[in-house]
């Protein structure tokens, strides 16, 4: 089910995509050089993919038997999907600053390794491993841009930006693991099955992109009669996000990195 909803997504991201290359091949003869903006507003709107994959690790101690085990959870965080939107505003020249509003998600798994005390002898503790799934990871993002506007036409316009971030996360982490004995003499177990809690902080991160909006629709022959084409487009945006929280268990902390590449495309709105 997962595996179809990203490739819907990913469906959904390309569409504006392909609009924006077609844009460019269209229109590219015209683009000679670099021309003062002419709209101080752009509002956008869009979908895409955060590729990268990251990992992250956590060792929880607990008493058993009375002795002192431990697990340690490996969390695979795998890509997912990101929605994103905001609104831009032409300050001075070619100065203008922005605030966007991002949101990701992405379901993954842990590989849990246990060492268990045993029941009858002491320093000859027991090895089990095994994965817990549905794991989930959520990050709310409000991202703040200075920008460089360039505009090479009237329909292309390309700029640049960097800013800071305010990061909320939210991560499913592994706080027990339970395991079940198979029998006399003791030196085997089964893993069967673990608890999770969901834990959420807010940190500040850093964010920097490429942005490229054209606006090529009004030049189209079927919609050349609508005038408000004119001020609707469709763009790119690769922008990288970097942030790092501390989530507690039980009071044991986890270094946790946020953020990534995302590359999201969708319609843009100038006035």
């Amino acid at each position: 089910m997962r595996t179809r909803q990203a490739i819907s997504l990913c469906r959904g991201a390309l569409a504006p995509a392909l609009w924006l290359i077609a844009g460019l091949l269209v229109a590219a003869p015209e683009a000679a050089a670099q021309i003062a903006p002419t709209h101080r507003i752009v509002a956008r709107f869009e979908s895409g993919w955060r590729p990268a994959s990251r990992t992250f690790a956590g060792t929880r101690l607990f008493t058993a038997n009375v002795e002192q085990g431990q697990f340690e959870a490996d969390y695979e965080l795998k890509d997912g999907g990101v929605v994103d939107g905001g609104i831009s505003f032409l300050l001075w020249r070619n100065l203008g600053i922005g605030l966007d509003v991002s949101h990701f998600r992405t379901i993954h798994e842990a590989r849990i390794t246990s060492e268990v005390p045993h029941p009858f002898f002491y320093d000859l503790p027991r090895t089990t491993t095994g994965r817990a799934g549905g794991l989930e990871r959520q990050e709310l993002g409000i991202h703040i841009r200075a920008l460089w506007v360039s505009q090479f036409a009237d329909w292309l316009v390309v700029s640049v930006s960097a800013g800071p971030s305010i990061i909320s996360a939210k991560q499913d982490l592994v706080t027990a693991v339970q395991h079940t004995e198979v029998g006399f003499p003791f030196s085997d177990l089964i893993f069967s099955g673990q608890t999770v809690s969901a834990q959420s902080e807010t940190t500040t991160g850093l964010n920097g992109g490429v942005e490229i909006d054209s606006f090529f629709l009004h030049r189209l022959p079927f919609l050349r009669r609508f005038a408000v084409m004119e001020h609707i487009g469709v763009g790119l945006l690769a922008r990288y996000v970097r942030g790092v929280v501390m989530l507690q268990v039980d009071g044991q902390p986890i270094e946790i990195d946020l953020g990534g590449m995302q590359i999201t495309s969708g319609v843009r709105f100038r006035f």
